[in-house]
């Protein structure tokens, strides 16, 4: 259960120490570590089987851990695959507080890996990060819904959902393949008006301008068709126009305000709505 007025100075009380701070460096995510932290970040960014945290001001905003380095895991989040969906919400999570001008610092701690019990080695970051995210509830890892949960517990959430959206086996290998996805969060413009912006990273993958382009969604709801747009972002980048009332009434039917819908591309002229709510 959730333990009231839990924030940022708590964790700093149990070890964490600000380590870094995400930023936009042109188009793409990143995290700088200041030059007076860079002493003692470095050995813990280093460190393997450590627990970070992401901060927004005195507010917890996610709780995770590693058994990689905190360097190789966030890479994860600067540059998410194709099918790590936790790593994609939390990207455009970070992506989307940053425009709106919010500061987001990275915490992080290594706990002693010395603690055994009669004989055995204890995981303490583990256990810890359990019981963190139950008493902090941070809303990226589901908090604000009143069922926050750990990464694992986020990923194994996830795949079943993705299992039952598409209602296929995972290990199906007739199974409809993507060659790449990406997020919608769903800002307000976004959920009320059923504007996409694919991003420029994947804006590659569709097809020329003025194409256009079929939009599925895995619950069943009728197909639409919308056009590839390159014009109307000044980047360059992919903007669909067209059947948006329809896109916006199924966001607002599966989705609430600020939740991260993913997208699968299909082809380049074929996506996929996802409804893999957890």
């Amino acid at each position: 259960m959730a333990q009231q007025n839990l924030g940022r100075k708590d964790l700093v009380a149990l070890g964490f120490r600000r380590i870094a701070a995400w930023e936009m460096v042109g188009a793409w995510l990143d995290y700088q570590v200041p030059p007076e932290e860079t002493s003692k970040a470095q050995p813990l960014l280093a460190a393997g089987n450590a627990l970070y945290a992401f901060c927004i001001g005195a507010e917890v905003a996610y709780i995770g851990k590693t058994s990689q380095s905190l360097r190789k895991r966030f890479k994860g989040y600067c540059k998410p695959g194709s099918t790590q969906s936790t790593n994609q919400k939390c990207h455009a999570r970070i992506k989307a507080a940053l425009a709106g001008g919010q500061a987001i610092d990275i915490l992080a701690f290594a706990p002693p890996d010395d603690l055994q019990f009669r004989g055995f080695a204890i995981n303490l970051a583990a256990g810890l990060e359990d019981i963190l995210i139950r008493s902090f509830a941070p809303p990226w890892n589901g908090g604000a819904k009143g069922a926050a949960l750990t990464e694992s517990a986020l990923r194994e959430v996830e795949q079943m959902a993705g299992d039952m959206a598409v209602g296929a086996d995972p290990d199906d290998a007739g199974r409809e393949p993507d060659i790449g996805r990406f997020t919608i969060l769903l800002a307000p413009t976004y959920y009320n008006k059923g504007i996409i912006n694919p991003g420029r990273e994947v804006s590659d993958l569709f097809g020329a301008d003025d194409d256009l382009l079929t939009i599925r969604f895995s619950d069943g709801t009728p197909a639409v068709t919308t056009r590839i747009d390159r014009r109307a972002n000044r980047n360059g980048s992919v903007r669909l126009i067209g059947s948006n009332q329809a896109i916006a009434a199924w966001f607002q039917t599966h989705f609430k305000p600020s939740e991260v819908v993913v997208a699968r591309i299909l082809g380049p002229e074929l996506i996929e709505l996802v409804n893999n709510q957890l």
